[in-house]
């Protein structure tokens, strides 16, 4: 079973193309601006580099070239929740600004707007998996929108989720060049182990997952597998599986319910995507990767 400890791979990412790539659509581009900045401030804070690490749509369009187009920005926390929604909070807005500088983004101000815990507050240390939802605000500096920033009324808000108790078994570093730091993240495997673990898990959390359907497709096109890839995803689908309550089976995948949950909302994703493919083709190369697994 691969532990927090195996090397770390490093790999290179121009976050500032995919930022560019936004530049017709006004409000996508100021978001994906602002996840720079985020993503930098994370960077340069030693404690929260430490603790968190990068997943979801995010990670896909920066370290696997993903279209898909998401707004959220998703992390896995290696640390217990006590006590870090305050921490969180301040230490973003302490290196917030200083990111902001690095990137040259010199008219752009970006504070915290607010941070809500799931489930709610007396609740949320006790929870199996409680997350934080932070509100990352926005404005042009000298304008009436930064004095709403400052009063915590920012008109356009980009969503940061933390998780807790998310088991993370491997992780690699993105190297964000243009402001020359680094955030952990979820590797290839992690990836997708966690995105069956998703769709396996949806009749029991009453969820429909049809992003992780197209996501995982959308890998496998990308990044042909090898026997090691295979035994790693197996052997950390097992533990996360586990750790979540239930035991992932050879047959798992073909509970016709897990198909049907991912298939109800996928023309949704026509939202975020300019050609979306048939869901049954899709479908079929994650089912056909499950079974390929040495179990």
């Amino acid at each position: 079973m691969p532990e927090l400890d195996t090397p770390i791979d490093a790999v290179d990412v121009d976050i500032r193309a995919w930022v560019e790539s936004a530049r017709p659509n006004e409000q996508l581009y100021r978001d994906r601006q602002v996840t720079e900045i985020v993503l930098a401030a994370i960077g340069l804070s030693d404690t929260l580099h430490q603790s968190l690490v990068l997943k979801g749509g995010t990670l896909m369009a920066l370290a696997f070239g993903s279209r898909r187009v998401t707004a959220d920005v998703d992390f896995s926390a290696t640390v217990p929740p006590d006590g870090f929604d305050e921490l969180l909070r301040n230490e973003l807005d302490a290196k917030l600004p200083a990111a902001a500088a690095k990137l040259n983004y010199l008219d752009l101000v970006c504070r915290v707007q607010g941070v809500k815990r799931r489930p709610k507050p007396q609740l949320f240390e006790g929870a199996d998996f409680p997350a934080l939802e932070l509100r990352i605000g926005s404005a042009k500096r000298g304008t009436k929108q930064e004095a709403a920033l400052a009063e915590g009324r920012a008109e356009r808000i980009v969503f940061v989720e933390v998780s807790f108790r998310d088991q993370v078994y491997a992780f690699q570093e993105l190297n964000l060049g243009t402001a020359d730091v680094a955030v952990q993240a979820f590797t290839l495997d992690e990836l997708i182990a966690e995105k069956i673990r998703a769709l396996l898990q949806q009749p029991l959390r009453n969820r429909n997952r049809r992003q992780d359907v197209y996501d995982i497709a959308y890998l496998l096109d990308e990044n042909p597998l090898d026997d090691e890839n295979r035994a790693t995803i197996l052997a950390t689908l097992k533990e996360k599986c586990r750790t979540r309550g239930f035991l992932a089976a050879r047959d798992s995948l073909d509970d016709p319910e897990i198909a049907d949950r991912a298939k109800r909302d996928w023309d949704t994703l026509k939202l975020e995507l300019s050609d979306l493919p048939a869901f049954e083709g899709r479908f079929e190369l994650v089912r056909d990767l499950y079974h390929s697994l040495p179990w």
